[in-house]
């Protein structure tokens, strides 16, 4: 080694030793922030989920004193001793090729974990990736550090600032590269699905048919369910081939059959997700067991499921109405309303709109800025009261008014229906409001919801009173209720506020089926 690489290691190493502490102190704050907003996070409903977050505090915090101790003994350090250690560490990454490489490698790491767990658990994730960027930083700056003399030498052999703007410029670029490749490569992978799924929480509960998943493999395969467009309502769920879930090339989830008669009555069921099944596996849904308890009673019927998670009573309408303009009639057809409804208006003001109306009104304004020319590095909010909606909404959050906008969809569904000779069920669904002897992850459910969208569940319940009331003041026989169905489950039938598991959709399948036979035999 020559005397002017002897004298930069010197150099370094004194640099380095002076600025031991800082950097163990700016490596150990954000470890002490993230337990403490860790320890903060709100409890998982799940037990198993609740059992990692504890041991995950204890670690944090076990690894917060561990760090502050090495803080302690570094502070503590004589000269001589930080300076052999300042020492190692330059020799150690003396490579400038080596630091760059393990700074991007980083960085990238940072990407990952921000696209990779973005919304996923956030009480706990979110804290971890601050602790990643951070403690990025304080790597980035202690390599700077360490080359500060290259660094320096070449600051000085720059010509003017515009060198230095063009070296900023490119570090920018390079890291935009890495988050779009990275983004890029995620979204072909499917790994945030697959990991999304994973993750979630939600406790399940199948009917045990010898076959029955884990909650987490379910959710997993889950997760992998996208939408894409379709003309008027919006979206439908897109093809899948799984183990669990299967959904055909037109969106329609796939039913089994129990019958080969092709004279047997054709049965559609519209709703949202909790219809589609969202929770449960294909033969467990609402319309797969309707369709088993029929067959049972020796009335076997062609079933079809053409929910889709999401919807609002006015998206089911128009999907009706295209199933009968294609000459696609069912003898009788069951809409499931109630929750997305409720929800829509709650969210957005007014009732009648799909659920975040302003998403699609994000994809039209971004649409026609790139369209212009105009660049879109980021999506944006809309702000949606800057447009007039008069003209297919109306009325407020007031319960009367949903209850109203409701059953006015409900009369054009019956005029539609009566013109194509085809009965029509409509059914308010069950609320985990109502359920009686709720577990624990259902009480810690509603006090979320309560906490995070306060006042939701007050209107729920005034809706629901009121959809009670308009069925007997206006003697609507088609209408079944089903709002307090779990008043005396015991176990746990909600895997959140609104969807229910494999044996709720068994209780509410037996609610429908004499129902939908009367329907059928009066025909």
């Amino acid at each position: 080694m020559n005397r002017e690489s002897m004298g930069r290691i010197s150099h370094q190493v004194a640099t380095l030793a002076r600025s031991l502490v800082l950097f163990a102190f700016a490596a150990w704050f954000p470890l002490v922030v993230a337990w403490i907003l860790l320890l903060l996070s709100p409890a998982s409903p799940a037990q198993a989920n609740e059992t990692i977050r504890r041991m995950l505090v204890i670690g944090l915090g076990l690894a917060a004193a561990l760090a502050l101790a090495c803080c302690v003994w570094t502070v503590r350090q004589s000269e001589t001793a930080k300076e052999r250690l300042a020492r190692r560490i330059a020799t150690l990454f003396r490579s400038g090729t080596l630091a760059l490489i393990l700074c991007i490698a980083l960085i990238e790491c940072d990407i990952l974990a921000m696209l990779l767990l973005r919304g996923i658990a956030p009480a706990i994730t979110d804290p971890f990736i601050l602790l990643l960027v951070c403690w990025t930083a304080v790597f980035v700056a202690l390599m700077l550090t360490v080359h500060r003399p290259a660094f320096h030498d070449s600051n000085q052999n720059m010509r003017n600032s515009l060198a230095l703007l063009g070296f900023t410029t490119i570090a920018l670029l390079v890291v935009a590269l890495l988050f779009v490749v990275s983004n890029r490569l995620i979204g072909a992978s499917g790994l945030y699905e697959r990991l999304r799924g994973a993750l979630d929480y939600r406790p399940l509960q199948f009917i045990d048919d010898g076959e029955a998943p884990s909650a987490r493999e379910f959710w997993a395969e889950q997760s992998a369910t996208l939408v894409r467009w379709l003309p008027f309502s919006y979206w439908t769920v897109a093809p899948i081939d799984g183990r669990y879930i299967n959904v055909d090339e037109a969106g329609i989830r796939h039913t089994p059959s129990f019958t080969d008669d092709p004279t047997a009555p054709r049965i559609y069921f519209f709703g949202g997700s909790t219809m589609w099944g969202e929770g449960a596996r294909d033969a467990y849904t609402i319309p797969a067991q309707v369709a088993q308890l029929l067959a049972d009673r020796g009335n076997p019927a062609h079933v079809a499921n053409y929910a889709q998670s999401g919807y609002v009573s006015w998206q089911d309408l128009l999907l009706f109405q295209a199933q009968l303009a294609l000459d696609n009639a069912p003898d009788l057809a069951v809409f499931y309303h109630g929750f997305n409804d409720v929800y829509s208006t709650y969210l957005q003001g007014s009732p009648g709109l799909t659920l975040r109306e302003n998403q699609r009104v994000n994809d039209v304004e971004i649409g026609r800025l790139l369209r212009s020319g105009q660049p879109v590095l980021l999506p944006f909010d809309t702000d949606t009261s800057d447009y007039d909606w008069r003209l297919v909404t109306g009325g407020s959050t007031a319960p009367r008014d949903i209850v109203d906008r409701w059953l006015a969809n409900r009369r054009l569904i019956r005029a539609v229906a009566e013109e194509h000779a085809v009965d029509v069920l409509f059914v308010w669904q069950p609320a985990l409001f109502a359920k009686g002897a709720r577990t624990a992850g259902e009480q810690q459910l509603l006090d979320d919801v309560e906490r995070a969208q306060p006042g939701f569940i007050d209107l729920y319940r005034d809706v629901h009173r009121a959809v009670g009331d308009q069925r007997l003041s206006q003697s609507a026989d088609d209408v079944i209720v089903l709002t307090d169905l779990f008043s005396d489950a015991q176990t746990g039938i909600f895997s959140d506020r609104v969807h229910i598991n494999e044996i709720g959709n068994r209780r509410v399948a037996e609610a429908l089926v004499d129902p939908v036979a009367e329907a059928l035999e009066a025909r």
